[in-house]
């Protein structure tokens, strides 16, 4: 530790501050005792923890007092400071459930997962309308089996599930998100970081024999979307920071991807007509097309990477590989066809 130089010739040397190697010491035994199953599974409080955070202010701010005083008592006071602080966010994380002292002081009781199933049947529907936001770590989207259900399946949530239904005829709509109960803290919790994907997981069914204009947001989660076996008349698909596999499925209808910051595989369908906008932005993404389904392929590159099978495509127009229209060789004439439109942005994306 360096010294200073005061007036009169007296040197002085500040207290080393022992705050912070307690704090990290009383993290750290945390961690040890919780992989060594010596703690038990409680509902730690970690959104009360973020809550008071204005109270690690006041205490680094007392622990910069303190240590002025002269050797060594400013570095016992440092030792003190760390000590409460310990006990009073370790207090507020195992005690602040059902705490009347906490809940004056808007404390909020920790998040809470749950689980519900699902289910809207409506008589006599043709034709729907859902959309469907999961910001969940993992969800998987398919099709029902014998099932007169239009939506059904098992969702976990924090806060509130917002599941809202409406028939008018023979068209319905379904809109199925969650509102945030300060749940996005549940993964500070160590007891759960074993089992995250399988705890907090949506599984899905949509009926296959009603026509939906279907829209979805993956959010920052991973999701599975076996759509191959819906019948779609539009698609709007978002799939923000997470990672995707795609099923699309044949027959006639429009679609609107955005990759945005995260990955996909898109497998299209192998008949009827479609019309595909993609928007690879900072993501990545591969697009399969199936033997039999022709294609044309507008393309406006940006700042991203382009690439397409050059064995199966024929640049039409366009100067640049990467900028342009391909087609496959049959495209004009044939029944199956697809469409794509592609920005590929400043990520990457590729056809197979």
């Amino acid at each position: 530790m360096s010294e200073q130089k005061f007036n009169g010739g007296q040197r002085y040397r500040p207290n080393p501050s022992l705050f912070g190697p307690i704090v990290l010491i009383a993290i750290g035994g945390y961690f040890l005792l919780r992989n060594m199953g010596m703690l038990p599974d409680a509902a730690w409080n970690w959104t009360a923890v973020l809550q008071l955070w204005p109270l690690w202010l006041i205490f680094l701010g007392v622990n910069v007092l303190v240590r002025q005083a002269p050797r060594p008592l400013g570095s016992f006071l440092s030792a003190i400071v760390g000590l409460i602080a310990v006990g009073v966010f370790g207090y507020v994380l195992l005690f602040s459930e059902d705490n009347a002292l906490l809940h004056r002081l808007g404390v909020a009781e920790p998040a809470q997962l749950q689980t519900e199933d699902i289910a809207y049947a409506p008589e006599d529907v043709s034709t729907a309308q859902v959309e469907i936001d999961f910001g969940v770590p993992s969800a998987h989207l398919g099709a029902l089996d014998d099932s007169n259900a239009l939506i059904a399946g098992t969702v976990t949530y924090f806060g509130t599930l917002d599941f809202e239904t409406n028939a008018d005829g023979n068209e319905a709509t379904v809109n199925l998100s969650t509102s945030d109960g300060a749940g996005w803290t549940w993964f500070m919790n160590p007891a759960n970081w074993a089992n995250f994907d399988d705890s907090h997981h949506w599984d899905i069914g949509l009926n296959p024999r009603v026509a939906t204009d279907l829209r979805l947001n993956v959010g920052a989660g991973s999701a599975d979307l076996e759509l191959a076996d819906l019948t779609l008349s539009n698609l709007e698909l978002d799939g923000g920071a997470g990672s995707m596999d795609v099923y699309l499925p044949g027959g006639n209808y429009n679609g609107v991807v955005n990759a945005s910051a995260g990955s996909m595989e898109m497998y299209l369908g192998d008949n009827g007509r479609q019309s595909i906008q993609i928007d690879g932005s900072a993501g990545s993404m591969t697009i399969y097309l199936p033997e039999g389904m022709e294609a044309r392929v507008q393309v406006n590159d940006g700042a991203g990477s382009f690439t397409i099978d050059r064995g199966r495509f024929t640049q039409v127009s366009g100067s640049k590989a990467d900028d342009g229209v391909w087609e496959t060789a049959a495209y004009d004439d044939a029944p199956n066809r697809v469409e794509l439109l592609i920005d590929v942005g400043a990520g990457s994306v590729q056809i197979r």
